[in-house]
């Protein structure tokens, strides 16, 4: 028998208050003298995060292991929490629900050095099964991306609104501090494997970016997310991939819509076995890497 969610043993419980600040996450690095220098700028948002975050790619808050290892992490010098709607088909999100409440009520942490970071984009899971009710209904969500059974996508505003709202009940949070797009490019990968023209799909994957970022600049003015970004394997990749996104026309897409705008952090794929980001020259006509643009631009 499962456990109940936090949200349905809490009830009608008041959401975590806050957000991350630049003077509280210096504090939190503060606190921690014996790991300097294992803190840093988080590119231009004035946050200081820890360079190790805690990644909730597979854990849930059923598992007393993994509400273990957050509470672990968040008392022994990481503030940066990364998750996604469909880690754990939210079940990931719940876990930072519970253990932020336990934290904060214990006086161990605050909300305002912890750094929450989510995405939207995949429909699966839970997801899945809504999408496809409301398409039978006759209002589906708009540009949906039918990529395969059991797993759709969707950078649509309409249900990027649907999305984070969602996120934020789970996380039981007035304010998330990064949105991240998550892994835009299955448009381009669906794009290819439907026959679409390479020039075509990515005026079309351009113009959903766009339009998405528009709609995360009211989001960021109405105090609901600080800052927005893009989280893509396809950074690192040769620029003349079919799925390839390009780091300089996002940058470019964020700067066409304000000089003031809030795209101020990525996420790519660096390791031992993916090292694209680091060697790939695939920006500025194959002069710069992913990784040398986003610093150049902070």
């Amino acid at each position: 028998m499962l456990k109940p969610s936090p949200s349905e043993q809490a009830g009608g419980r008041s959401r975590i208050a806050g957000r991350a600040t630049d003077e509280a996450t210096a504090a939190y690095a503060s606190r921690f003298p014996g790991l300097q220098p294992a803190f840093g700028p988080l590119g231009s948002t004035g946050l200081i995060a820890s360079h190790a975050g805690f990644g909730c790619y597979r854990v849930d808050y059923r598992v007393a292991a993994h509400v273990q290892a957050l509470e672990q992490a968040l008392t022994s010098g990481v503030n940066v929490i990364d998750t996604s709607a469909n880690y754990g088909d939210g079940n990931s999100e719940q876990l930072i629900a519970a253990v932020l409440e336990t934290l904060i009520a214990r006086g161990q942490v605050r909300r305002d050095e912890v750094i929450i970071v989510t995405k939207g984009g995949y429909i699966q899971g839970q997801n899945y099964d809504r999408a496809v009710e409301r398409a039978q209904r006759g209002s589906p969500f708009p540009e949906v991306v039918e990529y395969d059974r059991g797993l759709w996508h969707c950078l649509h505003p309409e249900f990027l609104d649907d999305q984070l709202h969602r996120s934020m009940e789970r996380m039981n949070v007035e304010h998330v501090d990064v949105y991240l797009l998550h892994n835009p490019e299955y448009y381009l990968s669906w794009a290819a494997k439907h026959g679409r023209s390479v020039d075509s799909a990515r005026q079309e994957y351009d113009r959903r970016i766009r339009a998405a970022f528009e709609w995360l600049e009211t989001q960021a003015a109405a105090g609901t997310i600080s800052s927005y970004g893009i989280s893509s394997n396809t950074f690192p990749r040769p620029s003349t991939d079919a799925d390839f996104t390009s780091l300089e026309q996002i940058y470019a897409i964020a700067e066409a819509i304000s000089s003031v705008h809030h795209f101020r952090v990525i996420q790519l794929p660096i390791n031992l076995f993916e090292r694209g980001g680091v060697l790939e020259q695939n920006q500025g006509n194959g002069t710069e890497t992913a990784l040398e643009f986003a610093r150049r631009q902070g």
